[in-house]
């Protein structure tokens, strides 16, 4: 976790708290939208990820009128809450990228490509 922390610090040139938080949003993200056992591999390798993102306030449910949109309109929920802590939308996608690519070299590209796959929208951004 640290190093993954380090790294969205260094690369988006914010303190550890925000990138802490960033982490957690992303991690809160994919395990409610992704079916369980998508992220049984990301948290049995990491069990640190399910306490994180239990730090964080969880986000407000999807309204009716959005849920036409699908993942998309939950993407962009997370998108709004990375921004409130001050990220553009290029870092809020580097972010989302940054995050998926630590748990590809630390889980494994197979089981990781699984869980983007499971989560409509998220291939587009990553």
């Amino acid at each position: 976790m640290d190093e993954l922390i380090a790294r969205l610090g260094e690369r988006l040139g914010v303190d550890q708290r925000t990138a802490r938080e960033l982490v957690a949003i992303v991690i809160q993200f994919l395990a409610r939208e992704a079916p369980p056992e998508a992220m049984a591999p990301l948290f049995a390798a990491h069990p640190w990820a399910q306490g994180l993102a239990a730090e964080v306030p969880e986000a407000k449910a999807t309204t009716p009128s959005e849920r036409h949109f699908g993942g998309m309109a939950r993407l962009m929920g997370v998108a709004d809450r990375m921004m409130a802590l001050g990220l553009t939308m290029p870092q809020v996608q580097q972010t989302v990228r940054e995050t998926v690519d630590y748990a590809r070299d630390t889980v494994g590209p197979e089981p990781v490509d699984a869980l983007v796959r499971a989560i409509p929208g998220l291939r587009q951004v990553v």
